[in-house]
């Protein structure tokens, strides 16, 4: 129903706006956009004078039709709406507003020269106003109960967005560890299943290598067959070992008592054999190195660091092992070759698994080794490093405790007795 009191245009450009500045938003904040509903154009331009120090988007209707469709369009974080209006009245029209599930809870202004009558204003906040000012409208009140709920509605938008920011980050590292584990996983059961026909191959390559009367033509052909079948064998270790490591949250260790020393000299000993023009030198600053450790998954580490360092050094420079002691609870193991130094862009990541070298065999490996030399180390408890200079060349140093961390937490969880 049409209010019958005579329609006024009480609403004029205020002069004191350019006081409340300090309103204003940032150039560069977001901006809430404010819906101005008035059919007399004079009232809108006076409204937005009121509104402009706010620093937000003013956008104007001239009709509860037109103030539907804005509504349809975009999101406001108020509304000033005047009452009386030819057709839908802002009364009606609010009803509307508050019929709509995306508008039910929108903030309505209404902006009036209407009786105060106590009855009228409650069918004002019965038709979804939030408040009920009355013309002519003070500019300082108006900016101040519009800069609340710009505020309300700017914090209420960026909780929603840091909202789906952390359900989008959620998602993704659901679906990269689903990726992980997969990946993983697919590793495991591979190198499992590779396992058994590889070792039917090695065994038959080995046993016609056993045959005295075998023809060289096949001689050399089941040597190619076995060594690269003893290639795909170490692959598939690499990878099992890699699985352990990521997907089990560790390579495991099995510590038993042994000499370092004696360690090193067997796994020197060994590439000696497999590289007899290379020179190894062995610096042992005592006769031997008794510990509890993994000896094999420790024979692992070391093969590799003295593999990388011969296969990254010049042919007619040695290789220098050297192993020592700090304490009575602490050993060190130091590998350095003379060869060019580590890219300084590839130290940060050189632990980390797929990393190759830039020397010629970067090719022949999967970027495991490393990898899981440190993972076999951490599992011990100790640290693995490098320092690599074109001065002083390259030089990996391994610290370990004389005790492997696995026989350490073993006695720290036994029970006490007294």
């Amino acid at each position: 129903m049409q209010p019958s009191a005579p329609k006024t245009t009480a609403l004029t450009p205020i002069s004191d706006a350019t006081s409340h500045h300090r309103l204003a938003a940032a150039p560069d904040a977001p901006r809430a956009r404010i819906l101005l509903v008035d059919d007399l154009p004079a009232n809108l331009l006076a409204l937005e004078a009121i509104l402009e120090p706010l620093g937000q988007q003013v956008v104007s209707a001239r009709s509860g039709d037109e103030a539907l469709k804005a509504l349809l369009l975009d999101e406001y974080a108020c509304v000033l709406m005047d009452v009386q209006m030819p057709g839908l009245d802002g009364l009606e029209t609010a009803r509307l507003v508050r019929a709509r599930e995306r508008t039910r809870h929108l903030p309505i202004l209404f902006i009036t020269a209407l009786s105060r009558e106590a009855a009228y204003v409650t069918r004002g906040y019965e038709s979804g106003a939030v408040d009920y000012l009355l013309k002519p409208v003070d500019p300082d009140i108006l900016r101040a109960k519009v800069s609340v709920f710009v505020e309300l509605y700017l914090r209420g938008e960026k909780l929603r967005a840091q909202a789906l920011e952390l359900a989008e980050r959620h998602r993704m590292e659901e679906e990269l560890m689903r990726a992980a584990e997969l990946e993983q996983q697919l590793v495991g059961i591979v190198g499992h299943d590779i396992r058994t026909p590889l070792a039917a191959i090695l065994t038959t390559a080995t046993t016609q290598l056993s045959r005295e009367s075998l023809p060289d033509g096949q001689r050399k052909a089941f040597e190619r067959v076995a060594r690269g079948g003893e290639r795909i064998h170490r692959i598939v270790d690499q990878l099992l070992d890699f699985t352990r490591a990521r997907l089990g949250g560790g390579i495991p260790v099995v510590p038993g008592a042994g000499d370092l020393n004696e360690l090193c000299r067997k796994v020197t000993d060994e590439l000696r054999a497999a590289r007899p023009e290379r020179s190894i030198l062995c610096e042992f600053a005592h006769d031997s190195l008794p510990g509890v450790w993994d000896l094999d998954r420790l024979a692992q580490v070391l093969a590799n660091l003295l593999d990388n360092a011969l296969k990254y050094s010049p042919g007619d420079t040695p290789v220098r092992l050297r192993t020592s002691e700090q304490g009575v609870d602490t050993v060190h193991v130091e590998i350095h070759n003379a060869g060019a130094p580590i890219p300084a862009r590839l130290l940060p990541a050189l632990f980390q698994p797929f990393r190759h070298g830039d020397g010629p065999g970067r090719r022949e490996s999967l970027g495991l080794g490393l990898y899981i030399a440190h993972s076999i180390v951490t599992a011990h408890g100790g640290t693995l490093r490098v320092e690599s200079t074109p001065e002083t060349g390259t030089c990996f140093f391994l610290c370990l405790p004389r005790q492997a961390l696995g026989e350490v937490r073993s006695r720290a969880t036994a029970p006490l007795t007294a």
